[in-house]
């Protein structure tokens, strides 16, 4: 069975580099943590949890918030969080708020993680309040937010330029010459959804293409919720070329309930996502949308978190940029 000084001499560093490292305690500089890493894979080394958990006052858990586990989005930020802390010899918790009715509710969720004594805590929410976080920091100091924006937690929160993001999708409709242009939002008490959402129609106003209040439709970021604001907005009988859905699983729906009723896309309506979650390139057409960093803020926030937990030096930034990834469910406007 391999020891210590084993993965200490694989990795060319101290035994002592390596206990911090086991231990959670003191500074590890990253080169050093990736090759204590590598060696403690190699050597398929397990350390003693209960003596490690005693000694160092530590659990190697690391608590995750979600509101919701349905579809790619989450699938792909848990997916990354998990690699990133299973390459540092940690271990998650999921929190699923899925099933809370209530502002109550997901905080439980969030004691529940506390509770269980989990070293630190990455929440994953755009709904709850700059002042809730700010409190939840300030009770527990190793927690990080992602998906969210807010000056409170300077170097804390983690996020996307949703407004750049927004004003991607109005600038791609317009340059396809789209002047009758509908949007289905996410839930706009979100953070996410009402920076797109605001940027978008202010940069199509400054276009010379304003949206009609008959084209918007606020929905949520839910295969139910899409469903909903589909129907919504094909009873509606507004007028339109082209549909900015607010995110991927919106636009897919979209796309089958016109299919369903012969309206080719893109040929007589367009249609762009948000988020390019991992099934976009095999809808029907294959949806163009913006794209976001999900796997790329969702791993500096966990490294960061892992910094501020136990003395790491990992790399992270705070803020990332969206991009458009242009397919075929966008074309140039017929009308």
């Amino acid at each position: 069975m391999a020891t210590v000084k084993d993965v200490a001499k694989l990795a060319g560093v101290g035994s002592g580099t390596v206990s911090r490292y086991i231990s959670g305690t003191g500074s590890v500089s990253r080169k050093s943590a990736e090759k204590i890493a590598r060696a403690i894979e190699q050597l398929n080394y397990r350390p003693n949890s209960m003596a490690r958990s005693l000694s160092s006052r530590r659990s190697d858990l690391i608590g995750v918030w979600v509101p919701s586990l349905e579809g790619p989005y989450y699938h792909m930020m848990i997916r990354t969080i998990e690699s990133a802390l299973r390459l540092q010899g940690k271990h998650m918790i999921l929190a699923n708020a899925e099933d809370a009715r209530s502002n109550d509710d997901r905080l439980a969720h969030l004691d529940y993680l506390i509770n269980r004594d989990c070293d630190g805590i990455l929440i994953s929410s755009s709904l709850q309040s700059e002042f809730e976080l700010a409190r939840y920091a300030e009770k527990f100091p190793n927690l990080v937010v992602i998906n969210h924006r807010t000056d409170e937690l300077a170097g804390r929160s983690f996020s996307i330029d949703h407004d750049l993001g927004g004003r991607l999708a109005a600038r791609h409709l317009a340059e396809l010459g789209h002047r009758r242009v509908a949007t289905i939002t996410g839930r706009l008490s979100a953070q996410d959804a009402r920076q797109r959402h605001v940027a978008f129609l202010d940069e199509m106003a400054k276009l010379g293409r304003p949206v009609a209040p008959e084209r918007i439709i606020e929905g949520a970021f839910s295969y139910a919720g899409g469903e909903s604001a589909v129907a919504a907005l094909l009873a509606s009988g507004a007028d339109y070329s082209a549909v900015f859905c607010g995110n991927d699983k919106v636009a897919m729906v979209l796309i089958a309930e016109l299919h369903k009723r012969g309206i080719s896309v893109p040929g007589e309506v367009s249609v762009l996502g948000y988020d390019d979650v991992d099934f976009t390139p095999f809808t029907a057409p294959a949806l163009s949308t913006i794209h976001a960093p999900i796997e790329e803020m969702s791993q500096s926030a966990c490294h960061q978190l892992l910094n501020l937990t136990y003395g790491f030096d990992l790399p992270y930034r705070e803020r990332f940029e969206p991009s458009l990834s242009v397919r075929q469910s966008t074309g140039p406007s017929r009308s």
